[in-house]
């Protein structure tokens, strides 16, 4: 079968939908014994004689749920909560497809014993799911969601990101439903421990494996909020605002307003001490940031000093008797950043030689972004079923950039010198949609489904460029004056249909093929003026049209097995893809490449006792080059730094392999892990890099100065990665506190080409970390962690030359409540950096404080005083390794101020206002 457009698709799925049968599914109520409530995330599992279980479901917010029913005449019908005795019914052939409402108990002896010894909480592990109470953990009673979370075993949280057993999460839901889009930190952040019930930590399936049932492999890590069920209907939120010296300020503030399934949250921000996302610090960054997606409610973060004013939103419901959801996100930001970056390089060039390259750039960059995404799940029946997830985002920038760099033979020889400053500004916009429909057939485990993926992107940009190249060893000065204008679009669609047969109770077949197409042109046109006439005319040498097709068709089988303890999902897949791409100007070219492939999966999960799993994912998958990687037109941004494309490369294809083990055991709060993690890429995309040893001419155009680098990407062999991670918490009881260590080994390999000869740069390092956390009470909670790494850095170009550094970073946190309202607050970082070189190493004491009063007697109202970098230290200094070169970079930090803040926290639930 091909397809041409996703048009017959569409097509397919709307004469699908227009028959919609029933399909027998058991439904029920669970609730509490005594207080009718019902219980949200309840699990209910159907069991055979022997113990394993046929089919699992949990409750929704109502307590109900659906269970698919099985085959078997005779099961075992299980029901289980935290908190709660587990409830087991055997069933012999029900009439109806209404089990009724089931009440189950509360384990009062368990709840008691839980709040009498913080060291003895409890929590079930169910498959992926890994569930503690949070009442088995002592936070402020101030405290947000983080605080609540990075208290439990395995969890880390630093700059914004949060890993559980070493892995990082993707999504946080509260109550089973989207909160705050695909931003966890910010979901964390404006959430209050006081409403949290349960945290989960899951691997939550792929939208086909949860439409479907279908196992496929595919799984991010969420955490699942479940809140107390007598705080979702009320409001709450938290408002605060301060300024201190050096005209320092911060305002902003969240509000909840929940009502069973109805739930709107709305958020702002404005500060200038660089917080520049809901989820970071009332405080802002403590060094520089960089980096990060652009994605729901968050923006990618700049480095350096920024200005924020920003508004977001979310919203959740349910219609139509629970089986429409709709949930959505908005976001506005608005940026001014200030960097200022030192930087030094050192390139590895054959026979032992160096060459050297020092930068200081200045930056000041206004950016505005608009963010929407929205989430519809519609159940039409028990066979029918969609799941629709629009987003779109418009952004604006305007940037000057102040350039001032040298080339050196070593540190007092010169060979050239570029001053150059650039004003640029970019318009883009972007809308993506996504489409997932399954169709249920009457025999059980039968089903259809179809997926539509589009997306358009378009961006329209220009920049000036003034530059002036002075060489050292001529004493010749060279001046460049540029205008460029670039025209970038794009359209992708990825459309594919699949088709599911059960063999058995524990095990199905997939059928599926795909096709996807991402075409894409470029239009750059570049003008220079004479310097001595003013005359402007065109540069042909640099001004490009350039068109770019990338189709793939992908078909192929998948087998899932699935039993009460064992998962196993394999899956082979034969993909043929095409490249066809145009450079219509400057002279018409056309170049075309096909691949062929086969691309194999296997995942396998499997319970080895009753705390503990493995799991095991290998994985093949092809990666084609950008059409910015595609064109050889040259980009002179930095006229001692060129770089084009290349017509001639070809995809990568890779492998990776994924091994976990873990035990963890929410009854006596100690949890093991280990995971190992490699990847190997053939046909990598890498650099190759010409360092001129005089004037020469590139492509026959345009000269690159003596000392200059021209980089084009090449497809290169021998990239790999592997990484191997160890954890181990426990309580310590005599201190009521919570130890973790952890440990990393870590390899890279990053082929490049330096004038024509191959380099290897080998990176590899060791990480040996401790955290310990206090579970002692509200009124004291302390944190403390060390994380040290040896780094090794060695070049097959030159095998003596020795690059090895550590870095150490030592954290402490402390809040002491004092009697009366008073309460006080420190925090100390000290970064330790050695083998960077004189002008990098350093040791760097950061302590901040916190000094404040609560107003009783609800203590809602609070006011301090904070020292941000009591000793003055603040700094950020990091080093990078490429194939070509090794870079130490300086930028620019927020440096000591105090500031006078006032927050005010909102609780009310149930009519009533709560005290804190």
């Amino acid at each position: 079968m091909s397809f041409k457009s996703p048009l017959l698709i569409v097509f397919l799925f709307f004469s699908i939908i227009s028959g919609i049968f029933a399909q027998q599914q058991f439904t029920g109520t669970i609730v509490d014994s005594q207080t009718k409530e019902p219980l949200f995330g309840a699990y209910v599992f159907i069991k055979n004689q022997d113990g394993e279980t046929l089919q699992s479901s949990y409750t929704d917010f109502d307590g109900k749920f659906k269970i698919n029913r099985p085959i078997i005449k005779e099961f075992l019908l299980e029901l289980s909560f935290i908190g709660y005795q587990t409830f087991q019914q055997k069933m012999t052939s029900p009439e109806g497809n209404d089990l009724g409402v089931f009440e189950i108990v509360s384990d009062g002896q368990e709840l008691e014993a839980f709040e009498l010894s913080a060291d003895a909480l409890t929590g079930e592990v169910r498959g992926d799911t890994v569930a503690f109470n949070a009442n088995a953990f002592k936070t402020r009673p101030q405290a947000d969601a983080d605080e609540l979370v990075r208290k439990m075993p395995g969890v880390v949280i630093s700059n914004g990101v949060i890993e559980v057993q070493g892995e990082e999460v993707k999504e946080v839901l509260v109550d089973g439903r989207p909160f705050f889009g695909d931003n966890p930190a910010a979901a964390l952040k404006n959430l209050p421990a006081q409403v949290v019930l349960k945290i989960e930590f899951l691997d939550q399936g792929s939208e086909e494996a949860k439409l479907t049932g279908f196992d496929d492999g595919e799984t991010i890590k969420t955490i699942n909020i479940i809140t107390k069920p007598d705080m979702r209907a009320g409001r709450f939120g938290k408002f605060y605002g301060g300024y201190g010296t050096d005209n320092n300020y911060i305002g902003g503030g969240n509000m909840n307003f929940f009502n069973g399934a109805k739930r709107l949250s709305i958020l702002g921000l404005s500060n200038n001490i660089n917080q520049q996302n809901f989820g970071g610090d009332e405080l802002g960054s403590l060094e520089s940031s960089s980096g990060g997606t652009s994605d729901g409610l968050t923006v990618g973060e700049l480095p350096g000093i920024t200005n924020t004013n920003a508004l977001g939103a979310n919203f959740s419901d349910e219609y139509l008797g629970e089986k429409l959801k709709v949930s959505g996100n908005y976001l506005f930001n608005d940026r001014d950043n200030v960097l200022n970056r030192t930087s030094s390089r050192e390139y590895i060039l054959p026979d032992d030689s160096l060459q050297l390259y020092n930068e200081d750039r200045n930056y000041h960059t206004k950016t505005q972004s608009h963010r929407f995404s929205a989430r519809i799940d519609y159940e039409i029946n028990e066979k029918h079923a969609l799941v629709l997830r629009p987003r779109i985002g418009l952004d604006y920038r305007n940037s000057v950039n102040l350039l001032d760099a040298y080339n050196l033979y070593d540190e007092n020889t010169y060979i050239n010198r570029i001053q150059n400053e650039t004003s640029s500004s970019r318009e883009s916009t972007s809308f993506a949609n996504s489409l997932n429909y399954r169709y249920k057939f009457d025999k059980e485990g039968r089903a259809f489904s179809t997926f539509v993926y589009t997306s358009k992107y378009n961006s329209d940009s220009n920049s000036d460029l003034v530059a002036v190249t002075t060489s050292f060893q001529d004493s010749s000065i060279d001046s460049l004056i540029q205008f460029k204008d670039n025209k970038y679009n794009s359209f992708y669609y990825n459309a594919g249909v699949r088709f599911y047969e059960p063999l058995s109770e524990k095990s199905r077949l997939r059928f599926g093929y795909r096709i996807s197409n991402n075409n894409s042109d470029t239009r750059q046109d570049v003008e220079i003026q004479e310097a001595e006439t003013g005359l402007i005319q065109v540069d042909s040498t640099l001004t490009n049209r350039f068109e770019n097709s990338y189709i793939t068709h992908r078909g192929g089988a998948g087998y899932s097995y699935k039993t009460e303890k064992l998962s196993f999902y394999t899956n082979i897949n034969y993909e043929s893809a095409n490249i066809d791409s145009d450079r219509l100007f400057p002279g018409f070219e056309n170049t075309k490449k096909s691949f062929s492939n086969f691309l194999p999966r296997a995942v396998i999960n499997y319970e080895t006792g009753e705390f503990s799993s493995i799991r095991i994912d290998y994985n093949t998958d092809t990666d084609a080059p950008s059409i910015g990687q595609l064109q050889d037109v040259i980009t002179n941004a930095n006229p001692l730094q060129l770089s084009s494309g290349n017509p001639e490369l070809e995809q990568e294809y890779s492998h990776r392999l994924f091994t976990r083990y873990r035990i963890i055991n929410p009854e006596t709060n100690r949890s093991w892990m280990f995971f190992l993690y490699g990847n190997i890429r053939n046909n990598y995309i890498g650099n190759e890099t010409f360092i001129a040893s005089q004037d020469t001419l590139i492509q026959n155009d345009v000269t690159l100065a003596q000392g200059g680098q021209f980089t084009k990407p090449v497809n290169l062999d021998n990239y790999y990665v592997f990484r191997v991670y160890g954890s181990y918490g426990f309580p310590l009881k005599f201190m009521k506190s919570n130890l973790s260590i952890n440990s990393s080994f870590t390899t890279r390999n990053r082929p490049g080409i330096i004038n024509g000869q191959l380099n290897n740069n080998k990176n590899t390092s060791y990480r040996q970390g401790i955290n310990l956390s206090s579970n002692i009470s509200e009124s004291v909670d302390f944190n403390l962690s060390s994380r040290g790494t040896f780094n090794w850095v060695r070049s097959s170009l030159q095998e003596s030359l020795e690059n090895n550094y550590y870095t150490h970073s030592t954290k402490a946190d402390l809040f002491w409540n004092f009697v009366g309202g008073v309460f006080l607050g420190t925090s100390v970082n000290h970064q330790l950096y050695t083998g960077l070189g004189d002008e990098f190493d350093r040791s760097i004491l950061l302590a901040n404080m916190d000094i404040g009063y609560r107003i009783p007697p609800s203590n809602k109202t609070e006011i301090k005083l904070t020292v941000f970098d009591l000793f003055n230290q603040n700094a950020s200094i990091s080093r990078n390794v490429t194939d070509v070169y090794i870079e130490d970079v300086r930028t620019q930090v927020l440096k000591q101020f105090f500031m006078l803040t006032v927050t005010y926290n909102l609780r009310r639930f149930g009519g009533y206002d709560m005290a804190l």
